[in-house]
């Protein structure tokens, strides 16, 4: 995983693990759309908003927590967050789950029967 996907035990009984950048992202013509960015697989992100685009520009940015840096956070509002995953339940079902994760920095995830839970 990246330094976007938090540490845990969920890793195990989870597929299809996903962190992903929402914003709502300011445009040329000063119009808001929502925007999007998968993180998941980046060890280093600089985050730049190209008219409504969130777009990673290869280079090595301090990251807050699991949000990553860079020029977007100047004409970006709402910006969050958040971990996916398909978790196994105890029966052996899968279920769909998400935590935000924006605010929260080095922490482990659990799987709590199908729930992305903090430990």
């Amino acid at each position: 995983m990246s330094q976007y996907v938090p540490e845990g035990s969920f890793t195990r009984t989870s597929r299809n693990i996903k962190s992903t950048l929402y914003a709502q992202a300011q445009k040329r013509d000063q119009s808001w759309i929502p925007a999007g960015l998968d993180i998941t697989n980046l060890n280093s992100a600089e985050v730049t908003n190209l008219d409504g685009f969130l777009v990673n520009t290869g280079n090595h940015g301090a990251p807050s927590g699991y949000v990553p840096s860079g020029s977007y956070t100047k004409t970006s509002r709402e910006i969050t967050v958040i971990l996916s995953a398909e978790c196994q339940k105890r029966d052996q079902s899968w279920q769909y789950s998400t935590l935000v994760i924006s605010n929260l920095e080095n922490v482990s995830i659990s799987n709590i029967d199908g729930v992305l839970t903090l430990d």
